[in-house]
């Protein structure tokens, strides 16, 4: 178990690609199960409404899968979507867990109610560069180790993906004023 950890950190820093990891629907599965686990474990630090974990978070899974195969399909490689997908998912799950102890310090700083959106703090800055900025290198790393091509268009296609789920989610789950 500790050594797929590691995997999942090498890609992180970039030392493994999404191709290195198995090709297995079980593992799959255990990698989508522990992303489920995660998602709840965090989102219960979040400020969005209890009511809303479920239904955002297999939006975000399901959008996040088809994407990948749609990509991956496209390219003509779909035969890699469990590692892309598997690598994708484990990554984007310890990134939500290193993460968390800056949403908490965050929240310790500015209560757990929402407050105006000029609640800019120091932890805030840190969580948006390590569940945003670092999430969408390592995403358009995973994507363009799968298929093949240059980072700059991973990146491209992590930003296209980035744009998309936001719209989604604004467009399903539209916050109450």
């Amino acid at each position: 178990m500790l050594r797929l950890i590691y995997a999942f950190v090498d890609i992180l820093l970039h030392r493994r690609g999404p191709e290195q990891l198995p090709a297995s629907r079980f593992f799959f599965g255990l990698v989508l199960l522990a992303s489920f686990v995660v998602s709840l474990f965090t989102f219960q630090f979040s400020r969005i409404p209890s009511e809303r974990f479920v239904p955002i978070m297999l939006v975000d899974v399901g959008f996040s899968l088809a994407y990948t195969w749609c990509v991956l399909r496209a390219f003509g490689v779909e035969r890699r979507f469990l590692q892309t997908a598997s690598a994708s998912l484990g990554a984007g799950s310890l990134l939500d867990l290193a993460s968390l102890p800056f949403v908490l310090w965050h929240r310790a700083l500015t209560g757990p109610t929402p407050g105006p959106t000029t609640d800019v703090t120091l932890p805030y800055v840190l969580y948006l560069l390590v569940a945003l900025v670092w999430l969408i290198d390592v995403s358009s790393f995973i994507m363009a180790r799968a298929i093949e091509r240059p980072y700059v268009l991973g990146l491209a296609i992590v930003i296209g993906y980035a744009l998309l789920s936001v719209s989604l989610e604004a467009s399903l789950f539209p916050t109450p004023r």
